[in-house]
């Protein structure tokens, strides 16, 4: 996809709407937010770094009118200091594992973000 900021190698558009998201291995408080998302993978703040390639659980509570619970399993492929600093991370995570429907409710959620602004270019 190119867009006018050059060549986009991203797959699926990404939404910015913050969203409940819980990592099953990684530490209680370690989890801030959700930056974007898309059906391939989440960009999420933490307090804590994750090593790379660390797999993790995934559970998205995605809101209407999609209003479904996500389920998935995910690979820490970046992990990044904030430019912010306060000891916070950007952690992107791809998702290894998600099941057809799963996969179809993301990307329906994102282009709903699409259709109402919510969209990441």
């Amino acid at each position: 996809m190119t867009t006018s900021h050059g060549d986009d190698r991203r797959r699926y558009p990404r939404s910015k709407r913050r969203l409940a998201l819980q990592l099953d291995d990684a530490d209680p408080g370690v989890l801030n937010h959700v930056d974007n998302i898309s059906a391939n993978g989440v960009l999420c703040h933490t307090v804590k770094p994750i090593p790379l390639m660390t797999r993790v659980g995934i559970a998205l509570e995605l809101p209407k009118p999609i209003d479904r619970r996500i389920e998935c399993e995910g690979v820490v492929v970046r992990c990044e200091p904030h430019e912010k600093g306060d000891d916070h991370f950007k952690v992107a995570i791809l998702y290894t594992k998600v099941s057809e429907e799963d996969r179809r409710a993301l990307i329906e959620f994102v282009e709903h973000d699409l259709r109402q602004g919510g969209l990441e270019a």
